[in-house]
C-alpha cells in the first residue's frame, strides 16, 4: 500500500513538473517530458492513464516545436525572396483573325513561367530543408484543383494551399493539353500565394507591361456586368475586337499601370446600370 502511495505521489510530481515545463522553450520541455515518460514507463506499477496524458502533452509540445521551426525557416526564405526580382519573361501570342487566319500574331500578355519561379525558390527551399510539392484532383464541373504543400522536413509541419480553375481550352488545345496548361498555371499561383511572391513586368519595375491572366479575367467579368462595348477598349487604349481577334485578347493588352483605372471605370458603369434598373422597376 505504501509502495503504491509512493508511486502515485511520484507520478503526480511528474505531472506537476511537466506543467511547469510549459513555461520553458518547447524543445527543452519536450526533452524533459520524454525523460519523465521513460522513468514512469520503466516502473511496472505506473499509472497508465497519467502516462497517456503525459504522452499527449509530449506530442503537443513536439508539434508546437515543429510549427515554430517551420515558421522560422519560412521567415528566412521570405526575407531572401524580398530582394529577388522575378520578371514576366514569357509572352502569350494570340493569332490575329478577321474571318480567316492571317500571318503574324498579337502579344496578349506576359507571365513568369513556373520554371522561372522555381529557379529562384528551389535553392532557398533546399537551404532550409523544406519541400514544396503539388497534387491535383478533378472537379465535378470539369476543372481541376491544385494543392500545394509546403513542408519542413525535419519536424514534419506543413501548410496547404488550394486553388481551383476550369480547364484552359483556348487556342484549340486538346483535353490533355488543357489539363497540362491549367496545372502549370495553378502551380505558379499556388507558389506565389504561399510565399507572397509579386511577379513584375520586364520594365518599369512592374508598372509597365500588360495585365496578368487573373486581372484580365476580373476585367472580363466586370465588362459583362457593366454592359460596355468598343468604347471601353478605346478608352483603355486597347485594340478593337476585330484587331485583336477576340474580346479576351483585346482586354489582355491593357497596360498593367492602367488596371486600377479599368476597374474603377467599370465599377462606376455598373452602378449606373444597376441604378437604371432600379428606377425602371420602381
Amino acid at each position: 500500500m505504501g509502495k503504491q502511495a509512493g508511486l502515485t505521489l511520484k507520478t503526480e510530481q511528474g505531472e506537476r513538473s511537466s506543467e511547469r515545463l510549459l513555461l520553458v522553450p518547447p524543445s527543452d520541455s519536450a526533452s524533459a517530458i520524454l525523460a519523465l515518460i521513460e522513468q514512469i514507463a520503466l516502473n511496472p506499477d505506473a499509472d497508465v492513464e497519467k502516462l497517456e496524458r503525459m504522452m499527449a502533452l509530449y506530442e503537443c509540445l513536439k508539434a508546437k516545436e515543429a510549427e515554430l521551426a517551420y515558421n522560422a525557416a519560412k521567415g528566412r526564405i521570405l526575407k531572401k525572396l524580398a530582394s529577388i526580382k522575378i520578371v514576366k519573361s514569357r509572352s502569350v501570342l494570340n493569332e490575329i483573325e478577321q474571318g480567316k487566319p492571317q500571318k503574324g500574331a498579337y502579344e496578349a500578355f506576359k507571365y513568369a513561367p513556373l520554371e522561372e519561379i522555381d529557379k529562384h525558390l528551389r535553392p532557398l527551399l533546399a537551404q532550409e530543408d523544406m519541400d514544396l510539392s503539388y497534387s491535383d484532383e478533378p472537379r465535378e464541373d470539369g476543372g481541376i484543383v491544385i494543392r500545394g504543400r509546403l513542408k519542413h522536413l525535419p519536424g514534419g509541419h506543413y501548410e496547404d494551399c488550394f486553388m481551383p480553375a476550369p480547364l484552359d481550352k483556348t487556342g484549340g488545345k486538346s483535353d490533355v493539353q488543357a489539363v497540362g496548361s491549367t496545372n502549370s498555371y495553378l502551380r505558379r499561383y499556388v507558389a506565389c500565394n504561399i510565399f507572397n511572391i509579386v511577379v513584375v513586368g520586364d520594365d518599369d519595375n512592374g508598372m509597365g507591361g500588360t495585365i496578368d491572366e487573373a486581372q484580365a479575367k476580373t476585367i472580363l467579368g466586370l465588362i459583362k456586368k457593366a454592359k460596355v462595348g468598343p468604347r471601353f477598349l478605346k478608352y483603355m487604349k486597347a485594340p478593337s475586337i476585330a484587331e485583336a481577334g477576340s474580346l479576351e485578347a483585346a482586354v489582355s493588352t491593357i497596360a498593367a499601370r492602367d488596371y486600377r483605372k479599368a476597374i474603377t471605370t467599370l465599377e462606376e458603369q455598373i452602378v449606373k446600370v444597376e441604378a437604371g434598373h432600379a428606377s425602371l422597376s420602381s
